[in-house]
């Protein structure tokens, strides 16, 4: 997107008057810190490097200042942190400010940090958790009646739900955003809104009103004279034309584009306009032009050292010599493509180990002040102890009785202690446990997802060389590769849900309603003449499952309707979750061709279904006839009464 240098701005504009607690008094340090925070949205737009200039010197001056201050420096070292993509140490830093923030006032620094927060689930693929987060902050906007901030948080709302693909929900809060800022419509909130919102129409196939917003914000552009403003409408607009097959509108409005980056002077954006005008080329069939505009690109983005976009170039490239009959220029562009895949692959994996490695040793480094602190505080009660004996024994001497009797009394205070400092060490001893059982749970999902889940991957990339270096269409091998292809792609999945099951130390019905829709949405698409209808019971929400509990609830509902999708002709699917006194009960229907129960009773599908029902103290009921269609009916007894 061309307005990604604005994100993290618009996260921060508006910046409140927040008061020190209990005082509206500020020394001159403190308003200084106050002066520069205000200042982060116009420095967020620049390099990442004045970010962290600007990030440090708010953190050198937030030194022994109150924690409403030292939130500041967090927030701005935190959206360091997300502009250069280290997403881990973002969150870290926004949690520990929000942690500062826990008994203030200054509400909206709470919010910023929760915005922060939502974004890094976001960006890294938990919905649940980015809405949760964010539908937090924007409560409190709402009540603090912030006008960027309620802007920001629906903005960002408007982007979870289209990940989610939940475009109706995308459009709601996108126009909450828009609205905030009708009448002052240049504002940036509301133009990031507009392009987000012409984005989610644009992908909706509704391109006439994508089209008029992308018209209205190129008007206002215009209206201010900011040619650089418009071009992310612009190119928009040239991508509804072409997708909606008016390629000759397209090419103008991508030329239209590529003249103002060339004024600018951007190449990693005059890179993607010839990206873009080499993909419309071949749409049209001009082979020779849309090699001349690819090779424009790759020549740009060499020059730049930009590979996440030169990768993408190599594809276009290799896409367009196969569809010439080029072959041997499509191999090497997809030899290409391979190596340099490769090359940032092991680049993302050795950054995201290096990040993780800075957030264990920060934590370690916690967990050792934390333990010193305890000590001192120690050493302090020591020092009181002794003073306090000291004390007794001088009095002693006129005080006899008395000092007896505070004899008695200290003791049973050092008994005390003693019992309370033997049950400080029996928690900080179960709380380490866990953070290493959590720990190796992290290192196994990372060595699957960054190991195997690459191996995985590549060996799709080498099956699909195989398939272009060599003519095997009709042919067995061609099959048997398909197979393979087919197979690892399946492989992959089934590693993912994995790795999300171990992630999570407990799953609630909303991530698994969550994951089973997203089943049911790729089943869709596979037959697209199946009517599915899906429910869970809102009475669910208070529940929670244990990993292995939810991934085999997951795991049976997938292997039902696999089977009603591939073997049972059915027109309609329906799943059903719910609540009977204190039994969750689970249906999945079909009205397909039905079978024979006692035909199926050695089948793996059915075998494991029963396996994994049982695993979890339920009981598994079938019933089907030939074309009479398939119910499936689980009962776990007294889940629902947790």
């Amino acid at each position: 997107m061309r307005f990604i240098l604005f994100l993290f701005a618009l996260l921060m504009i508006g910046c409140a008057r927040e008061k020190k607690t209990g005082s509206t008094q500020f020394t001159s340090k403190q308003q200084q810190i106050i002066t520069e925070f205000r200042r982060m949205p116009q420095v967020a737009k620049l390099s990442v490097d004045s970010m962290k200039v600007f990030a440090d010197k708010l953190g050198a001056l937030a030194q022994g200042q109150p924690n409403d201050f030292k939130a500041m420096a967090l927030l701005a070292k935190g959206g360091m942190y997300m502009n250069k993509g280290q997403y881990e140490l973002g969150h870290k830093t926004f949690e520990n400010a929000l942690r500062l923030l826990a008994r203030s006032k200054a509400d909206t620094l709470r919010a910023r940090a929760l915005l922060g927060i939502g974004n890094y689930y976001k960006n890294t693929g938990d919905n649940p958790k980015a809405l949760e987060n964010l539908l937090a902050a924007q409560k409190i906007f709402e009540i603090r009646q912030n006008k960027s901030g309620i802007a920001t948080s629906n903005g960002n709302l408007g982007q979870v739900y289209m990940q989610k693909n939940d475009m109706a929900l995308a459009k709601e809060h996108l126009r909450k955003a828009m609205d905030v800022y009708a009448h002052q419509k240049w504002q940036n909130p509301y133009l990031t809104a507009a392009h987000t919102l012409a984005n989610v129409h644009g992908i909706s196939g509704e391109f006439g009103q994508a089209l008029k917003i992308d018209n209205e914000a190129i008007r206002i552009a215009d209206s201010i004279a900011s040619p650089k403003l418009k071009v992310p409408f612009l190119d928009n607009k040239a991508m509804c034309y072409m997708y909606s097959g008016r390629l000759d509108s397209a090419e103008f409005y991508f030329n239209e584009t590529l003249k103002i980056d060339l004024m600018v002077g951007d190449e990693k954006q005059v890179a993607d306009s010839y990206s873009n005008l080499s993909q419309l080329e071949l749409m049209k069939g001009n082979y020779a032009a849309s090699e001349k505009y690819a090779l424009k690109s790759v020549d740009i983005l060499k020059s730049v050292h930009n590979n996440n976009n030169l990768v993408k170039s190599y594809a276009v490239l290799a896409e367009l010599y196969t569809a010439w009959g080029k072959y041997p220029q499509a191999i090497k562009a997809k030899d290409d493509y391979v190596e340099l895949y490769k090359k940032l692959m092991n680049e993302k994996r050795e950054e995201a180990m290096a990040e993780f490695k800075i957030v264990h040793e920060t934590e370690k480094k916690e967990k050792i002040i934390a333990q010193n602190h305890i000590e001192l505080l120690k050493k302090e009660k020591e020092v009181q102890n002794r003073n306090n004996l000291i004390i007794g024994i001088s009095l002693a001497a006129l005080f006899i009785a008395f000092a007896g009797f505070l004899i008695y009394r200290q003791q049973r205070v050092v008994n005390r202690q003693q019992a309370q400092e033997h049950e400080l060490k029996t928690a900080i001893a179960q709380i380490e446990t866990q953070n290493k059982l959590q720990e190796q749970r992290l290192d196994i999902s990372r060595d699957l997802h960054d190991n195997i889940g690459a191996q995985l991957t590549f060996i799709i990339s080498s099956v699909d060389n195989l398939r272009y270096a060599f003519d095997l269409k009709d042919s067995k091998l061609e099959k048997k590769l398909e197979g393979i292809n087919n197979f690892t792609k399946s492989t992959i999945i089934e590693l993912r849900d994995t790795i999300w099951a171990m992630n999570n130390a407990e799953i609630s019905p909303e991530d698994l309603r969550v994951r089973i829709f997203n089943f049911v949405e790729k089943a869709k698409n596979a037959k697209e003449d199946i009517d599915f209808v899906f429910n869970i019971d809102e009475r669910l929400d208070h529940l929670r499952f244990s990993s292995v509990a939810g991934m085999n609830l997951y795991r049976t509902i997938q292997e039902a309707v696999n089977n009603a999708v591939k073997y049972a002709q059915a027109s309609k699917i329906g799943i059903f979750i719910e609540c009977e006194k204190d039994d969750l009960h689970l249906r999945i229907e079909d009205n397909g061709d039905g079978f024979e129960p006692e035909s199926a009773q050695n089948g793996n599908g059915l075998h494991n279904m029963k396996k994994r029902v049982g695993a979890l103290g339920g009981k598994f009921n079938l019933q089907s006839q030939i074309g009479q269609g398939t119910h499936i009916h689980i009962v776990i007894p007294g889940i629902c009464a947790t």
